[in-house]
């Protein structure tokens, strides 16, 4: 068995679905728009869908379900995460067959822990159950999200027959992880699908200092600050530039670059415009001056690093879980 991505059948930008069921991204957000927007990205072939158990407490994977039940299974590759507050070995059965009937699916392409679990949790035994659940036909294909590269090679020591596939992390023209997990991730071709790849929209063009987004989500990410507009205007402006020149949108040129990276980005999306501009991305091809550009640019204002973890591993699951209910 190759890797999930490895094949030209999976669309090089996916689509994450973060958004469908949960708060604080604003008021503009409907059910049935979303899930028309999201049956419009897979008919202009962006098939590789990204959703997760914690996502509105299973509200997003009944609605990529419901999405999902006008194709064909062979038209789609859809990706879900076991909660790290479910990642052991006792729980990844009962979490999964869940997962499986919001998405009214009999196996998920692509099943990821979705951040490292605490210490408590027994990794080697959690890995080898992913790896007897694979083989049973439930998951085609085993990856992990927010993991580090000391837990990667943990839990790729673990499996026998199989191995980490993909990292999804947050990745974006402004945000990168520590170069140690790129390199990991590279020397095991562990794909990296970058989630949050326009930066919660800070990328997208639209914002500045003055006119700042909505919703409690960005409000609350530092990345939003007017230190950071005025930091990165000469990027942005930068990214203005070459996206005037080629009559696109900053996001389209954003998300090219990314895909030239040999990333698998998954903006989200609220309505059918934003999925087709990302459509639009998905058949553009910089040029060698475009990417040199860009990468001087960015080069001269510098990239924020990233951490990886979500809470600390020393705290029981139970409050992780605790603290997601909320969400």
């Amino acid at each position: 068995m190759g890797n999930l991505f490895d094949t030209s059948l999976v669309s090089k930008i996916g689509l994450g679905t973060w958004q469908l069921g949960l708060k604080g991204w604003g008021s503009e957000y409907e059910e049935r728009e979303l899930i028309e927007a999201l049956r419009f990205g897979i008919k202009s072939g962006l098939n590789f869908i990204d959703t997760a158990e914690i996502y509105g407490g299973g509200k997003s994977e009944t609605l990529v379900g419901e999405a999902l039940s006008a194709f064909d299974r062979r038209e789609y590759f859809v990706a879900t995460k076991l909660a790290g507050f479910n990642a052991s070995a006792s729980r990844v059965r009962k979490s999964l067959i869940n997962s499986l009937k919001r998405l009214k699916l009999d196996h998920v392409d692509l099943y990821q822990v979705h951040w490292e679990p605490s210490i408590y949790t027994n990794i080697t035994e959690l890995f080898r159950e992913l790896e007897r659940v694979t083989k049973e036909g439930m998951i085609g294909h085993i990856g992990v999200s927010n993991f580090s590269s000391r837990t990667i090679d943990i839990a790729n020591s673990a499996l026998k027959d199989l191995k980490i596939e993909s990292n999804q992390i947050k990745f974006n023209l402004v945000e990168r992880p520590n170069k140690k997990l790129i390199e990991t991730m590279k020397a095991n071709n562990i794909k990296l699908i970058a989630w949050s790849p326009l930066a919660q929209g800070f990328l997208s063009g639209r914002y500045s200092a003055k006119d700042k987004p909505s919703g409690t989500v960005r409000k609350i990410n530092k990345l939003f600050s007017s230190s950071n507009f005025e930091k990165y205007a000469p990027f942005m402006s930068e990214l203005r530039r070459i996206s005037e020149e080629r009559k696109i949108s900053i996001v389209q040129l954003v998300l090219a670059y990314e895909k030239h990276l040999e990333v698998v980005p998954i903006p989200g999306f609220r309505n059918a415009k934003q999925v087709g501009e990302i459509v639009s991305a998905n058949s553009i091809k910089l040029t060698q001056p475009e990417i040199y550009s860009i990468e001087t640019s960015l080069e001269a204002v510098g990239a924020i690093e990233t951490t990886i973890g979500f809470y600390p591993k020393i705290l029981p699951n139970f409050i992780a879980k605790l603290g997601f209910l909320f969400i």
